[in-house]
């Protein structure tokens, strides 16, 4: 499938290949929230009121820096529909990829101090734009989205994961937060390349159940919007790091 990239006057062509060998990726499919075929959008995403209770979403961001601002308005859009949430603010670990690299730390962190609840993380450079109504009954220990982009196939976001409160999802955050200091001297090493790893490794070891988000819970504001031009995202992701990651 070919898309454009409207950029300066001229377009690029953007390939997405879907690497169907890897159990990880789930292709969108036509009964999914996102269809690549119809001209409009589905309505998968309606909110009927009712909050989930046993749903936490939680983030961080780093203290004295940009991120400060676009942390208010994540709490803005959580308090817009009353989801509950613990987002708090840390010290800055160093760098970019430092702070980046603390997410599995942070996990671990929330996992046991909210122990009656399922985790819904997000950076702190996302909004809500509805309800994130396909957490009540979901059933599995990790979700992730799994995207393709013409630069790398298949590959694990980290902006949202979804982790089951259970033993399992400790383990994989102890395993993701060694991986991270074993591959920190590595600056092109990414949190979420490592946290992919460990997922698949799990799968096969540990018996953990993980699940591909739909596209609209992990929605890059451009380049998902050229990918999946009919979407309406749930959660949307701004990049901050773009402009600040040379700035924290």
């Amino acid at each position: 499938m070919i898309f454009r990239r409207r950029g300066s006057g001229k377009s690029k062509k953007i390939v997405v290949s879907p690497n169907s060998n890897n159990k990880n990726y789930k292709p969108i499919k036509s009964n999914d929230s996102v269809s690549r075929d119809s001209k409009k959008p589905l309505p998968a995403h309606k909110w009927d009121g009712k909050t989930i209770n046993n749903l936490m979403v939680v983030g961080y961001y780093t203290i004295n820096t940009p991120y400060e601002q676009e942390a208010k308005k994540l709490i803005s859009s959580l308090n817009k529909f009353n989801i509950t949430h613990d987002i708090i603010g840390i010290p800055n670990k160093g760098g970019w990829q430092a702070n980046t690299r603390y997410k599995a730390t942070f996990m671990l962190e929330m996992l046991d101090k909210h122990k009656d609840h399922n985790l819904l993380y997000v950076d702190c450079d996302a909004v809500f734009h509805t309800y994130p109504t396909l957490f009540r009954n979901y059933e599995c220990d990790v979700a992730v989205r799994w995207q393709d982009f013409r630069w790398r196939q298949n590959e694990c976001l980290s902006g949202t994961i979804f982790m089951a409160n259970n033993q399992k999802t400790r383990s994989l955050c102890r395993r993701w937060e060694s991986l991270n200091k074993k591959t920190q001297s590595n600056k092109a090493n990414l949190e979420q390349w490592n946290l992919g790893e460990i997922i698949k490794d799990h799968e096969k070891t540990n018996g953990l159940i993980s699940k591909n988000l739909p596209a609209e819970y992990t929605f890059i504001f451009d380049l998902m919007r050229q990918i999946y031009p009919n979407a309406i995202p749930v959660i949307e992701h701004f990049q901050a790091s773009r402009k600040n990651k040379r700035r924290v």
